[in-house]
């Protein structure tokens, strides 16, 4: 009988999927989630990863309190490592620099660097105020992320990637750019989204449906220039009516940030492989929007 079950559910399991490609509500998808991740924590109790991507998912589910009782929970589990000396110069030697448009409308509120426990790699998290696209969200900024591999023995970058739009950019171009300016990579931001682009940008393609970047930036444009989504959200009163001027300013990255300054003012510098616990449990006073932690969770899926 066991075998006649586990069959039907099998079988449920890929209409549930499909189900979810051709439109399912991102809340219903949550709670089928949660309810997995909820069982198999129940049968396999130790193991930390299912911990976190509950906590994740209650976190996207807006269960904010107990998406905090399983985050702590999973740095009981995996408690932070401290980091070296070395790690801690690594973190600051190889922090990228941003370049904004002259326009940009929400400031940089915070800055989180993540050293990864095993691998030389760096994630630098950053939150701005807000998303021009989400008043609605009940998330009081905008999390963006730039990872940074690097060589440990000659200190130089080998690898630069980036988040956009929930996809993760990388760019040969951006590796050199970095290595001409000092080990820093140069982070292009897109105006009021903060999208996050490389060196190389105009000649790339996003991974997941091939579209060229700049094709895809000039229907963002054309969407901010006439209010973006829910224009007429009571805290869009205080923004900007949208983004005035032209395209080639949409795309002018020319003023520089240093998110270094950030961590000199508030050293937010940690080694764990859970970044979302960690922001959530160590760094943040408000909401933000868990992310994807690491590059490697990235994956474009099919049927």
């Amino acid at each position: 009988m066991i075998d006649t079950l586990l069959y039907e559910w099998k079988k449920r399991n890929e209409e549930i999927t499909g189900l979810i490609r051709e439109g399912v509500s991102t809340n219903d998808f949550y709670q089928l989630a949660i309810c997995q991740l909820e069982f198999l924590r129940r049968v396999i109790p130790d193991n930390v990863n299912y911990v976190s991507r509950l906590a994740e998912l209650l976190h996207l589910d807006g269960n904010i309190r107990r998406a905090g009782e399983q985050y702590r929970l999973v740095l009981q589990m995996d408690p932070l490592t401290p980091l070296t000396e070395k790690e801690t110069q690594m973190i600051r030697k190889f922090c990228p620099i941003l370049l904004l448009t002259e326009k940009e409308c929400f400031p940089l509120k915070d800055v989180v660097a993540v050293h990864h426990p095993t691998k030389p790699m760096i994630g630098y998290h950053l939150f701005w105020e807000d998303d021009y696209d989400f008043p609605d969200d009940y998330e009081p900024c905008d999390h963006e992320e730039i990872w940074i591999e690097y060589n440990p023995e000659n200190e130089t970058i080998t690898n630069v990637m980036c988040w956009f739009h929930s996809r993760v950019l990388s760019s040969k171009d951006a590796v050199k750019e970095a290595w001409d300016n000092n080990q820093r990579a140069i982070i292009r931001v897109e105006w009021g989204k903060h999208g996050s682009l490389l060196c190389g940008w105009e000649s790339m393609k996003e991974p997941l449906t091939g579209v060229m970047l700049v094709d895809w930036l000039k229907e963002t444009y054309e969407h901010v220039k006439k209010g973006g989504r829910v224009p007429s959200h009571p805290l869009k009163k205080y923004w900007p009516k949208g983004f005035e001027g032209t395209f080639e300013e949409y795309i002018h990255f020319s003023v520089r940030l240093d998110p270094l300054n950030w961590l000199d003012k508030k050293p937010l510098m940690y080694k764990t492989r859970w970044v979302n616990a960690v922001i959530f449990t160590q760094c943040l006073p408000y909401n933000f929007h868990p992310k994807m932690e690491w590059p490697d969770r990235f994956h474009k899926f099919k049927l």
